[in-house]
């Protein structure tokens, strides 16, 4: 009979034990999400090829909520600065845009925007294209080539970001 009365506590400790040791993995696994979210909330997204950094931390709580709107511009194949070789670019680049009001400059002025994005390709070198942040300067550069061309002055309006979806050297 002693055995009997002896089951029902042991069992009542492993049942204490379960459900602390539960309950410490989820206040665990709950911490660990709130550091996640709070951590992804304070450095933004990576994502994007040959996106500013300062453009995507610079964006106010009114952009927070901003659909991308992308304009694809035709693709560039320009041969490259250089007298030492024979170099050629091709390059597809598609910008991101602030809102429609802006997509319809670029169309508007497309003629003169891919003039200036071609001249600018043309006077760099192999090296300058080929280097490690190359593309990312040059997406800068283009960036701020066709705000002028829209006469845009802010960093959150305008072309925000400039993604090469295709990048070939020859």
């Amino acid at each position: 009979m002693a055995e009997a009365q002896a089951a029902p506590k042991g069992s009542k400790k492993l049942i204490i034990i379960i459900v602390i040791v539960v309950a410490v993995l989820l206040l665990a696994i709950a911490g660990a999400a709130a550091f996640m979210l709070t951590r992804s909330a304070d450095h933004g997204d990576d994502g994007g090829a040959a996106q500013t950094q300062e453009t995507a931390k610079k964006k106010t709580s009114k952009n927070a909520d901003h659909v991308p709107i992308f304009e694809k511009l035709q693709q560039f194949t320009v041969n490259l600065n250089s007298p030492d070789e024979d170099a050629m670019l091709q390059t597809d680049i598609v910008v991101e845009v602030a809102d429609a009001k802006f997509q319809e400059q670029i169309k508007a002025q497309m003629p003169k925007i891919q003039s200036q994005i071609n001249q600018l390709l043309r006077s760099k070198s192999p090296q300058d294209v080929r280097a490690v942040d190359g593309m990312t300067k040059l997406g800068g550069e283009v960036r701020m080539l066709i705000n002028r061309a829209l006469g845009v002055e802010s960093e959150d309006e305008g072309v925000l970001s400039v993604n090469f979806t295709t990048f070939i050297v020859q």
